[in-house]
């Protein structure tokens, strides 16, 4: 049987460890959860899918670069922010609406803990899912053959007061950077399934085999990670091959709650300048299905 496009994936299932890192910080191991899937070659002038697609992952477009999301950015973390608020509202209302009369001291205090309990999870989940940047860019700048990666701050869940933003931007190598595919299981309030994740690994400049951070890129594949490969070839054609910033009649990432995080101008100085409009993008994307 013939397999659709979008599964002809031209990497092999990998087997077994990660190999190219021999130093892992144990800050950093809780990020590489799950089973390595597949593994890009090196050589980035190698295809690793048969098609290519932005999968509903970019989010501008500039003159020498483009912005890729991550998967804060699909919606999915609102939804589950919504069921989180939903859940915490109620807990608040059992502590602070269901307290019999005449309680003791024991049973007022049990009610003023679940009701601080549920007030700190609807902050931590609000603050996540509607008050956190809209998404994650990683810039990819195919002039400079680097490639900007935008690293979220720690949101702490006692700190109701504050918000999460951009806590810095890192710059590195193009040539450096390794993608990896990982099946991970995800807890989606009702079961478990298995999700398999794209993330991004670069070493230190001075020691490209003790591993210095990883970034999730694109969006959650269910069940299979073949199609996740597609947003990576478009990468590479753009970076590698002068390939498209945009395939032919797709559309920028609009989902997700709030604004873009601004990137420092540097960035965009680099990347050619501010990103096109969306009317841009649009005649780009018609431009590319004319060619095609």
């Amino acid at each position: 049987m013939k397999k659709l496009p979008e599964y002809n994936v031209l990497l092999p299932d990998w087997q077994g460890p990660e190999t190219q890192f021999d130093e892992i910080d144990e800050a950093l191991r809780p990020m590489l959860n799950g089973t390595i899937t597949r593994v890009a070659p090196d050589d980035k002038r190698k295809p690793v899918h048969e098609s290519a697609s932005t999968c509903d992952s970019l989010l501008a477009v500039h003159p020498d670069a483009i912005q890729i999301g991550a998967p804060m950015g699909t919606g999915e973390v609102i939804g589950t922010g919504n069921t989180y608020i939903l859940f915490s509202v109620g807990l608040m209302g059992l502590g602070g609406w269901m307290t019999p009369r005449g309680a003791d001291v024991l049973g007022w205090a049990l009610s003023a803990a679940m009701f601080l309990l549920g007030f700190y999870a609807f902050s931590f989940a609000l603050r996540m899912s509607h008050l956190a940047p809209r998404d994650i860019p990683i810039v990819f700048n195919r002039k400079t053959r680097e490639v900007s990666i935008c690293m979220l701050g720690r949101l702490r869940f006692w700190r109701f007061w504050e918000r999460v933003g951009i806590d810095k931007v890192i710059t590195t190598s193009w040539d450096d950077l390794q993608a990896r595919s990982y099946k991970v299981m995800q807890l989606t309030g009702e079961a478990a399934r298995d999700t398999h994740v794209l993330r991004l690994l670069w070493g230190e400049a001075r020691n490209p085999r003790k591993l210095e951070g990883i970034a999730l890129i694109g969006y959650l594949g269910w069940y299979e990670d073949a199609a996740l490969w597609r947003l990576w070839e478009h990468i590479r054609r753009y970076m590698e091959e002068g390939g498209p910033a945009i395939q032919p009649g797709e559309t920028l990432r609009t989902s997700g709650a709030g604004k873009l995080p601004e990137l420092p101008p540097q960035v965009i100085a680099a990347a050619g300048g501010p990103a096109l409009s969306v009317e841009e993008v649009t005649r780009l994307a018609g431009a590319a299905d004319a060619a095609a």
